[in-house]
């Protein structure tokens, strides 16, 4: 039986998949000579700076792509669970789903933007992002945006889109890396709330159209709505706590709903 399980061990080690998305730097004069260097690694493109690799050159792939920011993956057979280590360090994302997709001209990218606020994912670079494969963690209302959502919406727009499913980050600075990008990313939602309500809040005291107010304040408010949702979900998913950056939002919002709501008698 020992015997057994090793070799059901080597045989699944065998059969990894591995894959490496990476940002080329824009500054970079190297970068348009990066694909070159990876198919002469017997590397396969999936889709811009989206590679296939051969597990055993998986060493030699990262020293090429060392100074763009390298995102090693694996595929695995089983969906595995987000993981956090002894000392309550998050160490793993769990399985996730990679949507990659490419717009054709003349597309709104405006729209894709908006629609990416409620979805709780994780960008990995442009047009390449990863969503939880832990549907446990989606609302019940369905009013966030899973994988399978920003597909179809993908496609409704005649985008090209490639999706591949339970792969697992395995290099661990890259782990920490996209964390502290998601946390970063909730925070500059929440400040941009807190800069619209702060431009609403003078314009009433300003003696600007309290209805034409309203209607903005409305929007603001959805979106802050979106973003406590997306919030709760990265809580739950990765552990990240960005109460403060919400709470700050919240109180702003009280402060221009006190200015421009009618007064009741």
């Amino acid at each position: 039986m020992g015997k057994n399980k090793s070799r059901e061990a080597v045989r699944a080690t065998r059969n990894m998949v591995l894959y490496v998305v990476y940002r080329a730097s824009i500054e970079s004069k190297r970068r348009s000579a990066l694909p070159n260097r990876l198919k002469t690694l017997g590397c396969q493109q999936v889709h811009r700076a989206f590679w296939k690799i051969d597990e055993k050159k998986a060493h030699r792939v990262l020293k090429v792509l060392e100074n763009n920011q390298p995102i090693l993956l694996k595929r695995l057979r089983e969906i595995e669970n987000p993981q956090l280590a002894k000392k309550k360090e998050f160490a793993g994302l769990g399985s996730l789903v990679v949507v990659m997709f490419r717009l054709p001209k003349g597309a709104n990218r405006e729209k894709v933007k908006n629609f990416l606020r409620r979805a709780p994912c994780i960008r990995l670079r442009r047009s390449v992002y990863a969503f939880s494969q832990k549907h446990s963690l989606y609302d019940k209302e369905q009013k966030l945006v899973d994988a399978l959502k920003f597909v179809n919406f993908i496609r409704e727009l005649q985008g090209d889109v490639k999706i591949i499913s339970r792969l697992v980050i395995i290099n661990r600075e890259s782990v920490e890396r996209l964390l502290q990008e998601t946390r970063e990313h909730v925070e500059k939602e929440a400040v941009k709330i807190v800069g619209a309500c702060k431009e609403l809040y003078a314009k009433a005291h300003n003696g600007n159209d309290l209805g034409i107010l309203r209607d903005r304040f409305l929007r603001i408010r959805r979106r802050f709505s979106t973003l406590k949702k997306t919030g709760a979900f990265y809580e739950g998913w990765l552990k990240i706590d960005v109460s403060t950056s919400l709470m700050r939002a919240y109180h702003a919002l009280r402060k221009v709903n006190s200015v421009i709501q009618p007064k009741s008698r």
